[in-house]
């Protein structure tokens, strides 16, 4: 990183201590304010207690169609849960920024520093030769203003290194909610759904898709369908939780 680079990164990072001053941080699990403490003592345990042993998931309860594989890094319950639904439906956006920064700690190990009060996460400190580019899962909803797995995937894009193509995908037809659906009308349900956009460049790359929950598989296995057939090598899909649907129905999104 040369001087101007650092400048303008400091003066982003400056820019953020103040608006966390003016509206403190809360945690993503329960919503209290935590400010600039790493993590919500309260929520640790609990949080710890919902982590997947192995974060990769079994094809034996995903669907993963033509996914080089999967990972996740809790179980779909709880106060992981509760984030989720705070992030798409109750406008908490500012959320991904801390559980994206989770996922790149516990998915690739990636280590955080502390900067005017600000713990951010270390520069290309995973590994970076894995993938060549980040995509995020398009938005299920047409009247959010915001992608989930797109903010998701900002802080994880600083942490190993990867350039992201926020609309490499594009969602082409509405979809029913999938809460609730056995896999095959799951598949009925996305097949065709996603298409690759007139922007997108994943020609000979390996992808590392996010979402923000894998429950059969689905949806991201449509994507990477989408992802395929632009010339991709590679699909790799990653998600901040998992619901093993065959026993956890109704705890769906």
């Amino acid at each position: 990183m040369n001087k101007k680079e650092e400048r303008s990164l400091n003066r982003k990072i400056l820019l953020r201590a103040v608006l966390e001053c003016v509206y403190p941080r809360r945690c993503p699990f329960c919503g209290q304010v935590i400010g600039f403490q790493p993590e919500c003592e309260k929520c640790k345990k609990r949080c710890q207690a919902l982590e997947l042993r192995d974060a990769r998931l079994d094809p034996a309860t995903h669907y993963f169609g033509k996914l080089s594989g999967a990972a996740a890094v809790y179980r779909y319950k709880e106060g992981v849960r509760d984030a989720v639904l705070g992030m798409k439906y109750h406008a908490c956006r500012y959320y991904a920024r801390d559980l994206g920064e989770i996922m790149a700690k516990m998915l690739f190990g990636c280590t955080f520093y502390c900067k005017y009060g600000i713990i951010l996460p270390e520069p290309a400190s995973a590994e970076t030769d894995l993938w060549d580019v980040i995509v995020p899962v398009p938005k299920s909803s047409w009247d959010r203003g915001y992608n989930v797995p797109a903010l998701l995937a900002q802080p994880i894009a600083w942490a190993i290194g990867v350039p992201i193509q926020n609309e490499a995908l594009k969602r082409i037809r509405s979809t029913h909610h999938q809460a609730g659906l056995p896999l095959q009308d799951r598949l009925d349900n996305v097949e065709g759904a996603f298409a690759p956009s007139e922007s997108c460049q994943v020609k000979g790359m390996r992808v590392l898709l996010i979402d923000d929950v894998i429950t059969t598989g689905a949806t991201v296995a449509a994507c990477a369908e989408a992802l395929l057939s632009a010339g991709a090598e590679s699909v790799y899909a990653i998600a901040l939780a998992s619901s093993q649907w065959q026993t956890e129905n109704s705890e769906t999104v």
